[in-house]
C-alpha cells in the first residue's frame, strides 16, 4: 500500500461540487511525482478527496523526480508563467504532510488517513 500526499487542505464547500461532477464524469487523471516512499500530487486535491469518498481509482499519472512540467499547467500562485520545473522540484515545494494523505490500495482505491 502506497501512501499520496495532495497539495493544500480540502474545502468542503468546493468539494461538494467536485463529488457531484465526478457522479457525471467518472474518475479523474491526476499528475503525481514517484517521490521514492510516497506519491506527491501535483494537482487535484479536490478530486483526490472526491474519489477517496466515491471509491473510484483516479488514473495516476506518474512522473519522474526529472520530468519537465510546464508552469502554465498547474494553478500555483508562486510559479513563473511560462517556465519549466523539474517534477522533483515541485514535489519538494508541494510537500506537507498535514495537507491531505490517502492510502492507495491494490485495486488504485483511495482511502484518506
Amino acid at each position: 500500500m502506497r501512501t499520496l500526499y495532495t497539495i493544500h487542505a480540502v474545502d468542503t464547500d468546493k468539494l461538494a461540487g467536485v463529488i457531484d461532477q465526478m457522479r457525471t464524469l467518472g474518475a479523474p487523471s491526476i499528475r503525481v511525482v514517484d517521490c521514492g516512499d510516497y506519491l506527491m500530487a501535483l494537482e487535484g486535491t479536490h478530486r483526490i478527496a472526491a474519489a477517496a469518498e466515491l471509491g473510484m481509482a483516479p488514473e495516476l499519472i506518474v512522473l519522474d523526480q526529472d520530468d519537465l512540467v510546464e508552469a502554465d499547467s498547474l494553478d500555483w500562485q508562486d510559479l513563473r508563467a511560462g517556465q519549466k520545473y523539474t517534477a522533483g522540484e515541485l514535489a519538494g515545494e508541494a510537500f506537507s504532510p498535514s495537507a491531505g494523505s490517502y492510502h492507495i490500495d491494490a485495486n488504485g482505491t483511495l482511502e484518506a488517513i
